[in-house]
C-alpha cells in the first residue's frame, strides 16, 4: 500500500504527464524528498547556466551577422538586421585560395566523409580484437593506448609531418585520411567498452554452427554495435567538420569550411568585416545542427542496446 501510494504521488496529473520538459524538471522536483529537491535544484541550475554558455555566444553570432560592419561597429549587443541577407549572399561568393563556400563545402564533404569511413574500420577492427580475443601483449598495448593520449598533439606534430613528408602525403587527401584512420584515442576505448559489453555467447552458437571468426564479427558483433557505431560515426563527423588545424598542415591547396573560415578572419584582418565572418560561421554549423538532431537520440540511448539477460 505504501508503495502504491509513493507510486500515485509521483503520477503527473491530465495532459501534464506527457510534457517531457515537466516530467524531467517540475515533476522530478516535486518527487524528490527535501534533501532531493535541494540537490536537484543546484544541479538544474548549474545545468541551465551551462546552457545558457552555449546557447548565448551562438544567438550573438546569429544576430550580428545580419548587421552591417558600421552597425556592429557601433551596437554589438543590440538586435539590428541593417544588412538584412547580404553577408549571407556575400559569403556564398566570397572565395578563399580560388575557393568558395560551397567549394568548401563540398572539400570538407570530402575529407571527413573519408575521415569518418577510415576511422570507424580501424576503431572498430581494432577494440573488437581487444576486447574479444586474448593474445600475449595485449594489456601492454591497452596501456600505451591510456597513455599516448595524455601526450599533447604539439608534442607529436614536428615528428608526425616529417613521417607525412617522407611518404609524399603532404598536400594530399589521402595523408590526411591517412592520419584519420588512427585506430586508438577516446573512439577506440568507447567501442572497446561496447564489445566488451556484448556476450559472446552469440559468437559460440555461431562457431558450432562453421561460422568463421571474420563472419562473426561482420554479420554477429558489427550488427550488435550499430548504435555504438552510429554515435562514433556522428561524433566522429563533427568532430573532423570542425578540425582546421589537419587540413591547414596537410591540405593546404584544398581549404576545407573549417580552414576557410580562419583563411578568411586573416584575411580581413586589415579590412574587418566580422559580419561577413559570422554569416560564414553560421552556414558552416548548418550540418552539425542537422546532423545532431536527427542522431540525437542514437547518441544518447545507444548503450540501452544489450546482449543476452540473466
Amino acid at each position: 500500500m505504501e508503495n502504491a501510494d509513493f507510486c500515485s504521488e509521483l503520477k503527473p496529473v491530465g495532459n501534464k504527464s506527457k510534457n517531457w520538459l515537466y516530467r524531467n524538471t517540475v515533476g522530478a522536483f516535486k518527487s524528490a524528498g527535501p534533501a532531493k529537491s535541494v540537490l536537484f535544484g543546484f544541479v538544474f541550475v548549474l545545468f541551465v547556466l551551462y546552457a545558457l554558455v552555449l546557447i548565448i555566444p551562438f544567438a550573438w553570432i546569429l544576430i550580428n551577422s545580419f548587421k552591417d560592419p558600421v552597425d556592429f561597429g557601433l551596437n554589438k549587443w543590440g538586435i539590428s538586421f541593417s544588412a538584412g541577407f547580404e553577408n549571407y549572399v556575400q559569403a556564398f561568393n566570397y572565395k578563399v585560395k580560388g575557393t568558395s563556400v560551397l567549394g568548401m563545402y563540398l572539400n570538407s564533404l570530402l575529407v571527413v566523409g573519408g575521415g569518418v569511413v577510415v576511422t570507424l574500420i580501424s576503431c572498430t577492427l581494432a577494440s573488437y580484437t581487444m576486447a574479444k580475443y586474448k593474445f600475449r601483449g595485449r594489456g601492454i598495448i591497452y596501456n600505451v593506448v591510456i597513455i599516448s593520449m595524455m601526450v599533447p598533439i604539439v608534442g607529436t606534430l614536428p615528428a608526425q609531418y616529417r613521417l607525412m613528408q617522407n611518404l609524399g602525403l603532404v598536400d594530399n587527401i589521402l595523408g590526411v585520411w591517412f592520419l584519420y584512420s588512427g585506430g586508438f584515442g577516446f573512439n577506440f576505448l568507447f567501442l572497446y567498452a561496447y564489445f566488451k559489453s556484448i556476450s559472446w555467447t552469440y559468437a559460440e552458437a555461431a562457431q558450432i554452427d562453421g561460422a568463421s571468426d571474420f563472419r562473426i564479427f561482420i554479420q554477429i558483433m558489427v550488427p550488435m554495435a550499430k548504435p555504438a557505431l552510429t554515435a562514433v560515426g556522428v561524433l566522429t563527423f563533427m568532430g573532423l567538420w570542425c578540425d582546421y588545424q589537419t587540413p591547414y598542415f596537410y591540405l593546404n591547396s584544398m581549404p576545407t569550411i573549417a580552414l576557410g573560415l580562419k583563411d578568411m578572419a586573416d584575411q580581413l584582418a586589415y579590412d574587418p568585416n566580422y559580419p561577413l565572418v559570422l554569416a560564414t560561421a553560421v552556414t558552416a554549423t548548418i550540418p552539425i545542427l542537422v546532423i545532431f538532431c536527427v542522431f540525437q537520440k542514437t547518441i544518447m540511448n545507444n548503450m540501452t542496446v544489450g546482449g543476452l539477460k540473466g
